[in-house]
Order: structure tokens, then C-alpha cells, then sequence
């Protein structure tokens, strides 16, 4: 099965929140004048070749940009924020390019195998001086691309072949492992963005490889 997709999305009327200057005193302003825009063209290709095997792969490529001070932007994330001059840029979660991979494959003894590749463009981010105010292009840099190759390794258990388990009939048991990030690439969560910062530029919060059990019980 091959699909090809293709999504536009245009926001208009959205809540902005302007600093203003009135006086020698300072306010915020608020107006309906934001608006966004978002288009994703989306690939597809699904292949199973038997009953218990499988094999997707997807591939997108989008990119989302509007103002930055709509009135969620600004007062969701933090109590008290720090509102700076509004832009338009790109938006906090904008991935101009994203493939995801998954399969599974039966294997001797009852064991089956699925791998999981995702692979995408890293977040923007903004350089901020100590003041954090915009330095450069807001969002206009990125973090370093993401990449994650997760396995999940077990085997099927009907639950009705168990001893005590007849009324199970149509239950099945999973029961193996798996590890998220294999390859332990060095995925960041945050970056040191203030320019004056002796770490400017430098990433931190790696999401290390994970490793755990597989206890799953499906129809």
C-alpha cells in the first residue's frame, strides 16, 4: 500500500501580546491581528508479506511558521514570562523533515522482532543576550538532527494454554525486552542559548539508551 498526503492549515485573528512603551511607563498590548500557516506533504509505503511480518515507512516534510507572541505561546508554558517584541518564525516544534520506520519479523520459536527508526530535523531554538531578548534570527537556529533506533524483542503466549488461564481465550501474552535508542545517540533536550554564557552553543540533556521488560497482554 502506497498513500500520498498533503495538508494546509491557515490560522487567522490569533491573540498577539506587544510590549508597549506608554509614557514613562511600560504596558502590555493585546490585539487579534496573528495569524500561522502550516503545510505537510506526507509519504507512505506499507508492505506485509505474511501474516505475522510487516514492514512502513514514512516520510514528511512540513514546515509551520506564524507570530511567536500568541497569547498561548506566551502564558502557557511559564507563569511569568519573558515577553520580548513579537516575530514571525518559525514555529517551536516546526520539523522540516521526519522518516519513521517500523516493522516486524517472525523468528524462530515463536519470537518475533520490531525495530523502530525515527529520524528527524532537530527543534529551532532562539540565541538570547543576558536580558533574553532575540539575538539573530528568532528560532532561527536548531538542535542537532534526532535519531533513535528502538527494538522490542519477545514471544506470543495464549493465555488459555496456561495453567489456571482457561477463561483467557481470546487473550495473548507478550512477554520479552527492548531497548529505546539503541545506538545511545546523543538526542539533546536542552541547549545553552545565552550568548554571554561561557557553554553558548553547547547542548545538554541527552536522552540515554533505556532498556527494560515486555509485559503485554492484547486481544
Amino acid at each position: 500500500m502506497v498513500r500520498v498526503s498533503y495538508l494546509y492549515s491557515q490560522t487567522q485573528n490569533l491573540d498577539i501580546v506587544t510590549p508597549l512603551a506608554v509614557g514613562l511607563n511600560s504596558a502590555l498590548g493585546l490585539a487579534n491581528t496573528g495569524g500561522s500557516h502550516y503545510h505537510e506533504i506526507q509519504t507512505t509505503l506499507r508492505y506485509r508479506p505474511t501474516e505475522r511480518s510487516q514492514f512502513n515507512i514514512s516520510y514528511g516534510h512540513s514546515q509551520g511558521r506564524g507570530d511567536l507572541n500568541t497569547l498561548s505561546n506566551v502564558f502557557m508554558p511559564f507563569e511569568e514570562p519573558v515577553i520580548r517584541p513579537n516575530y514571525t518564525g518559525s514555529f517551536a516544534s516546526d520539523v522540516p523533515d521526519r522518516m519513521v520506520s517500523s516493522a516486524s519479523f517472525s523468528l524462530p520459536g515463536k519470537l518475533t522482532l520490531s525495530p523502530v527508526v525515527d529520524a528527524r530535523s532537530g527543534f529551532p531554538y532562539s540565541d538570547v543576550d543576558t536580558v533574553q531578548n532575540y539575538v539573530g534570527v528568532p528560532n532561527g537556529q536548531r538542535f542537532p538532527a534526532f535519531f533513535s533506533l528502538d527494538l522490542k524483542l519477545y514471544r506470543e503466549v495464549e493465555l488459555s494454554k496456561l495453567p489456571l488461564m482457561g477463561h483467557f481465550k481470546n487473550k495473548k501474552l507478550h512477554l520479552g525486552v527492548y531497548s529505546l535508542n539503541v545506538t545511545n545517540h546523543s538526542n539533546f533536550l536542552d541547549v545553552y542559548d545565552t550568548i554571554a554564557s561561557p557553554y553558548f552553543g553547547h547542548f545538554a540533556g541527552n536522552q540515554h539508551r533505556i532498556d527494560g521488560l515486555v509485559i503485554d497482554l492484547v486481544d
